[in-house]
């Protein structure tokens, strides 16, 4: 019941205020107008109470309470006032008397049948696509991924403590999501409606609303009802040629069943149009009065003139009457020039309707940007296109003081994605040739074309202005990238099609009527057809609305639900599985990170978060997890069948949570996939502090620049101490660790000068602890000497290395080189003499395609040679005299980085597979043995590199970042 009756009073607040700077066209006008207004209005003012009382346990009653006593407040002012200022009664009659405008002829009674059929299709609609029961969320499945955040903001000010406001997917950082209709969904939640009743009473009121502006908006372009009422109706028939098979195009209705904010948000734009619409006749009517008293005025042919003579009233300022006037064919009786005198308006007087327009429109950002821009784009061109220039300005001054401090918070930052460029031609689709966007239009809108270009014909001068200043939102889809989602460019698109809507609404209206030879039959004919083709496309679009299926999701009566009311506050971030939904989220907590396309899509900086979130799950540094949830402000860790078998964790590091925090839930009758939920306490456990802080090893890694981490490595070998090096490529820099995996030195200085490394690629070492390393960037090969200091620069056999990648070392100390740019093999004394090359481009005996390594056996000295592309390996002798090749059809799909590695002694030969994600295993006469991959949970991820020390196999793991030791 509060709920209900919060909606009248934000309705009769709606109400209250576009009475005093509006007309209406209607009573449904009137009731339209009210309703989008007062909920973004109050909507606004609630939020805004809540924030101030963001400090106490439930801000949302607060703001209740003080929204009911502000609207009981406002609305009864006039009363208050009328006693305080004795007003007449007659003033206040004569106020009144002024809220509504002549209308064209027609029939009120089919106006209102066909918004009772809007209501009752749209309700259909929305409930097909969002209901509950049984304590359940059926959310449709063709929305289930948009209501993901959607659900999750609503629950978030319902049930949680969504002040200051956070996103729910993306916790830790402000919101830089439009949100306050999901806020207002949220609040009439907490007061009383079930979520789906809460969403669907706005979402229904609010697109009902909007179609109520269009028909109005209709009626005041074009003089007549009818067109009003017939382009409202095509809002649901798009007129794709989808019928045809192609699947181009942009979404229709599914759009306003995902983006429940988007129509009302139009709705507002709308609303400022019709009273722009009714200002620009009534200055065209004055100056066809002063015209009038001296000539007479032929009607245009259409019927409908820009300079329609009107009755106008300038006692009040923003009051313009139009009366509505049948314009024949011949001319009109001009009244005398006494009794059509008018009086001007003083500029004052007209500001107040255009300043309280600018206010609505600035209070946009925060319902839904998209449109705000979209008023931005049409509003600039009616400024040059209209007269009342001043007036228009005033609006944009006003509009964007109040929007500018919203966007400004939506869009900086520092946990912001870095934006592309503004300009961006052909955004909205792939391959944007003029061809391919002229096709997408055509195909998108169909024959709606036609008959644009037909209402283009009859049209009046003012119905062109609008038309043009219209189309600019065409140019703002193609031209323009406001985000990095390229479906949020096609809401232009969606509001462009509503308004021109009422164009092809004209034009049938117009063919209805034509007369050709006498007969209006050939117009009706060609008006049904071209109706005929343009509805195909709106009815199979009601088809996935009809034939859904559900998923549900619980919201209430649920064991984790209230275990997590009792034992948590709202305010608590949770690390967990990156879900769509959840029980955590539906009872108004927020997680670190949800599903990555929720927080990429409303601009996060996801691939920061990514890493962090990937370092939480795997890292086995404990004082370094914990020292990340805290920085995080993470109180809880759920770890469930997700997290522990998902293809984004390598490997989950849920035994280091059992052992140092504690265990809080455990869900033991596997009711949510086995979760366990560890809490984060607020100074390390006692168990943690014992431990030595800043352990950093390799087997953990991780991407980074810090030590034990690394950045896409791409080379690993052994020295004679067995300690292992490790070439991180991206870091420019070898690192140096202890056969256990701790770290131990960092060698090389990242840079492109002598000495210097660029991208190490493969690293070797010889019998006398030299280090050979093969840059890939600077086409060398670097010598270094044990402690790291430069020896040599190699810069390769004439015309020099382009892109080395591998190198080995043989039993006499020779060094040999994968040189990859050139697909050769060059064999180098330790001295850095070229003693021989080999190879050449091509699939033959002794050719390679971009070979990738190279390995000798120490016992033949036999040269073995990985050439992936081509799926074999090619064998040697030392001075590159081509033996055998064996087949590794395992290899398949090359990643460029297959390596070897020979262990003599046991007579094997090692080859990564990143296609399989394993290791294969050959013995010396190329006979395939066995595949190696570590134990569970341990998995390889893009191995690259291979070495052979301590009875282990050592594997890099360049996508992973880390090194895995496998026992042999």
């Amino acid at each position: 019941m509060l709920a209900l009756i919060y909606f009248a009073l934000a309705a009769c607040v709606g109400d209250f205020l576009c009475r005093r700077f509006y007309q209406f066209e209607s009573v449904a006008h009137r009731c339209a107008a009210a309703i989008l207004v007062g909920l973004m209005v109050c909507s606004g003012v609630t939020y805004l109470a809540g924030l101030a009382f963001f400090w106490t346990s439930r801000p949302l009653l607060w703001a209740n309470l003080l929204f009911f006593v502000a609207a009981v407040a406002l609305l009864s002012w006039p009363k208050w006032k009328g006693r305080i200022l004795k007003s007449a009664p007659e003033e206040a009659y004569l106020k009144r008397s002024k809220l509504f405008l002549p209308r064209p002829r027609g029939s009120s009674i089919a106006d209102w049948l066909l918004i009772a059929g809007y209501v009752v299709l749209v309700s259909w609609m929305m409930f097909a696509s969002f209901n509950t029961k049984a304590g359940k969320l059926q959310i449709a499945n063709p929305e289930y991924s948009d209501f993901g955040p959607n659900t999750a903001l609503i629950q978030s000010f319902a049930v949680g403590h969504n002040f200051p406001t956070e996103y729910p997917h993306f916790s830790g950082d402000r919101i830089r999501y439009h949100f306050l209709f999901y806020f207002q969904a949220g609040n009439l939640e907490f007061l009383g409606l079930d979520p789906a009743w809460s969403l669907n009473l706005l979402s229904i009121t609010t697109l009902v609303a909007m179609l109520v502006i269009v028909m109005t908006l209709g009626e005041v372009l074009f003089n007549s009802r009818v067109v009003g009422r017939l382009g409202s109706l095509l809002f649901f028939f798009f007129g794709s040629l989808s019928y045809v098979g192609e699947a181009w195009g942009t979404w229709s209705q599914v759009t306003y069943l995902n983006q429940r904010h988007f129509a009302s948000a139009i709705g507002i734009l709308l609303l400022v149009l019709v009273f722009l619409v009714i200002r620009y006749r009534a200055v065209a009517a004055k100056r066809a009065e002063a015209r009038a008293a001296t000539k007479p005025m032929t009607a245009q042919p259409n019927g409908l003139p820009d300079t329609a003579p009107l009755a106008v009233s300038a006692n009040r300022s923003g009051d313009v009457r139009e009366s509505q006037i049948e314009m024949p064919s011949v001319s009109v009786a001009i009244q005398s020039t006494e009794e059509t005198r008018i009086t001007a308006e003083p500029f004052i007087a007209t500001l107040r309707p255009f300043i309280f327009s600018g206010i609505l429109l600035g209070l946009l950002p925060m319902w839904n940007s998209a449109v705000f821009i979209a008023a931005a784009a049409i509003l600039g061109l009616l400024f040059i296109l209209c007269p009342q220039r001043l007036q228009m300005l005033a609006l944009a001054v006003t509009a964007g003081l109040i929007a500018l401090p919203q966007m400004l918070f939506l869009s900086t930052g520092s946990g912001r994605a870095h934006m592309p460029k503004l300009l961006h031609w052909g955004y909205t689709i792939d391959h944007p040739t003029v061809a391919n966007v002229t096709k997408y239009l055509g195909f998108t809108f169909g024959f709606k074309w036609l008959l644009i270009a037909l209402a283009l014909v009859f049209a009046t001068n003012l119905q062109r202005r609008f038309f043009l200043a219209f189309l600019s939102l065409i140019a703002v889809a193609f031209c323009f990238q406001f985000t990095i989602e390229v479906l949020g460019n096609q809401k232009f698109i969606h509001i462009w099609v509503i308004i021109a809507n009422l164009f092809v609404a004209f034009a049938l209206w117009r063919l209805w009527h034509l007369s050709l030879g006498g007969t209006t039959l050939p117009g009706k004919f060609a008006a049904i057809v071209t109706t005929l083709l343009i509805i195909p496309g709106g009815v199979i679009d009601f088809f996935p609305v009809h034939n859904n299926g559900w998923s549900e999701v619980t919201y209430k009566n649920d064991p984790l639900m209230e275990w997590l009311n009792k034992n948590t506050t709202p305010r608590e971030i949770f690390l967990t599985d990156r879900f769509v939904n959840h029980p955590i989220l539906m009872a108004g907590r927020r997680v670190f990170y949800g599903w990555p396309y929720y927080a990429w899509s409303a601009g996060y900086d996801a691939s920061k978060r990514d890493r962090v979130y990937t370092e939480l799950f795997e890292n086995r540094d404990p004082w370094k997890v914990y020292r990340l949830l805290r920085e995080n402000g993470i109180k809880y860790v759920g770890f469930d069948g997700a997290v522990r078998q998902a293809s984004f964790i390598k490997r989950p590091n849920e035994q280091l949570y059992a052992t140092y925090f504690p265990k809080i839930f455990e869900d033991k009758q596997n009711r949510y996939n086995s979760l366990i939920i560890y809490k984060i306490p607020d100074a390390p456990p006692a168990n943690l502090s014992s431990l030595p802080e800043g352990v950093s090893n390799m087997f953990d890694g991780g991407r980074g620049g810090d030590r034990g981490q690394f950045d896409a490595p791409t080379g690993i070998a052994v020295d004679a101490g067995r300690s292992i090096l490790v070439a991180d490529t991206n870091n420019g820099r070898i690192e140096k660790f202890s056969p256990a995996g701790g770290f131990l030195s960092t060698m090389g200085i990242k840079g492109t000068g002598y000495g210097q490394l660029g991208a190490p690629n493969g690293i070797a070492v010889d019998k006398a602890g030299n280090i050979y390393v093969a840059d890939a960037s600077k086409h060398v090969v670097e010598k270094l000497a044990a402690d790291g200091t430069v020896v040599d620069e190699w810069k390769g056999p004439a015309p020099g290395f382009y892109g080395p990648r591998r190198i080995a070392v043989g039993p006499d100390d020779s060094v040999y080189v994968v040189d990859q740019g050139r697909t050769r093999i060059a064999k180098f004394s330790a001295e850095g003499r070229v003693l021989t090359v080999w190879g050449s481009k091509g699939s033959g005996d002794g050719q390679f395609d971009d070979p990738t390594s190279v390995a000798i056996d120490p016992k033949t000295n036999k040269v073995y040679v990985a050439d992936p592309i081509n799926r074999r390996i090619q064998i040697f002798d030392s001075n590159g005299k081509f033996l055998t090749k064996w087949s590794v059809p395992e290899w398949g799909r090359t990643h460029g980085f297959e390596d070897l590695a020979i262990d003599s002694t046991k007579n094997r030969l090692y080859a990564s597979s990143a296609n399989m994600g394993a290791v294969l295993v050959y013995d010396l006469n190329g006979n395939r043995i066995s595949s190696l991959t570590p134990r569970p949970p341990e998995r390889l991820d893009g191995p690259s590199a291979l070495a052979l020390a301590n009875g282990k196999l050592y594997v890099l793991n360049m996508i992973g970042n880390r090194v895995t030791a496998i026992d042999l």
